[in-house]
């Protein structure tokens, strides 16, 4: 068997679609499957490829900015790769490869598979604007062809059946996260690096700047976080375009001690961050059809025990127990997700106490050899 693994997004990008297609790839790998992972080139060279356990064959320009002229360069090189390569199956791993595929299947006779995230088919099932409306043609050809469409939460799956998709071929197989190692030594060492975060009660955010992860809405309710709880500090993790008026915001509500907004980390940093948190909060909201299929970074948190505070929106409900791993709040209620934060950071053992049920709750439902086993098998029930 011979397993294309078609994706607009892969690393270096950070994203939880490239994320997901690099654990998937490695997992099937590593189980045997014979893959090649076709991704867009972001650089001249991609030197990194050459230790990765599966082959990788970039596409040159496949990242330019020019939407119309992505879709060109992404469709040719997939139509070279089918003919060179001859797969057995095309997996078309995120929404833009699926639409890319779509374009093709007068030609194609193999089987396909398809992973189904959320905000694709919100925003193009039907179409929003002219543009997404046109590009959800090619969707709509895929998904009824393909033999099976994975989606990452059970949310996504009620969404896409409830436009109409045959439900038979539609199966959840939840997101993988890897447990992190060294999760000891590095809450050990963090305080030294970063002795101004020590001894405070420490809420971290990671996520990009834009409007639906709610960034807004959480500077909000920490202005009466900050009043209730002496020297609570929030770390946003994170860069785009929401940067700026999040800036602007931080300062009118005065809460320039409290709230840091840090851009772009680097790992070592990233990892920090995880292990001097007290809680994780991330107030996602659906914002012109665009929703959270499962928020991968609730995920992320609860392996380094860290417990989450999170909308009751999207996927997110999968992620986050209520009461047990974390909280759920309402998106239109500040008051409400002030109120939970402010609780939570005033109590560090019931922290701890949440963070191992959560802990817990991703290394037996949501851990990588689960999604790849689960992935594996549907695989092999399309090659019959």
């Amino acid at each position: 068997m011979k397993l294309l693994l078609f994706t607009t997004r892969f690393a270096p990008e950070s994203v939880g679609t490239a994320r997901y297609v690099e654990l998937l790839a490695g997992g099937l790998a590593r189980r045997g499957v014979d893959l090649r992972v076709l991704a867009p080139a972001y650089g001249p060279a991609h030197p990194e490829d050459q230790a990765l356990p599966y082959r990788v064959e970039r596409i040159p320009g496949g990242n330019v900015s020019f939407i119309p002229l992505r879709y060109q360069r992404v469709c040719a090189g997939l139509r070279q790769m089918l003919v060179q390569w001859r797969p057995d199956v095309l997996w078309a791993a995120n929404g833009m490869a699926t639409r890319v595929a779509g374009t093709l299947l007068d030609g194609l006779s193999l089987p396909l598979i398809g992973t189904v995230f959320g905000t694709d088919v919100a925003r193009r099932l039907p179409g929003r604007t002219p543009w997404t409306w046109l590009e959800s043609v090619p969707q709509r050809r895929f998904y009824s062809r393909a033999r099976r469409l994975l989606t990452i939460s059970g949310f996504t799956r009620q969404l896409l059946v409830g436009k109409g998709v045959d439900p038979a071929k539609v199966h959840v197989v939840h997101l993988g996260v890897e447990l992190p190692l060294g999760v000891e030594e590095a809450r050990a060492t963090a305080p030294g690096r970063h002795p101004e975060w020590q001894g405070q009660p420490l809420l971290l955010t990671v996520g990009r700047l834009v409007q639906q992860k709610g960034h807004r809405l959480l500077i909000r309710a920490m202005r009466e976080v900050a009043d209730q709880v002496p020297g609570v500090l929030h770390l946003i993790v994170g860069e785009g375009p929401e940067r700026p008026a999040l800036a602007r915001q931080i300062g009118e509500l005065g809460l320039k001690k409290n709230v840091l907004i840090l851009g772009r980390v680097s790992e070592e940093t990233l990892r920090d961050c995880y292990a001097l948190a007290w809680a994780f909060a991330l107030t996602s909201q659906e914002v012109k059809s665009y929703v959270e299929g499962m928020g991968l970074v609730f995920l992320e948190a609860a392996t380094w025990g860290v417990p989450a505070v999170g909308t009751r929106h999207g996927g997110i409900p999968e992620a986050i127990l209520d009461g047990q791993t974390g909280f759920l709040v309402d998106p239109g209620h500040p008051e409400q997700i002030a109120g939970r934060l402010a609780a939570l950071l005033q109590d560090r053992e019931g922290c701890r106490r949440l963070g191992l049920a959560a802990q817990a709750h991703v290394a037996a439902d949501f851990n990588v050899e689960r999604m790849v086993v689960q992935s594996e098998a549907q695989l092999r029930e399309v090659l019959g």
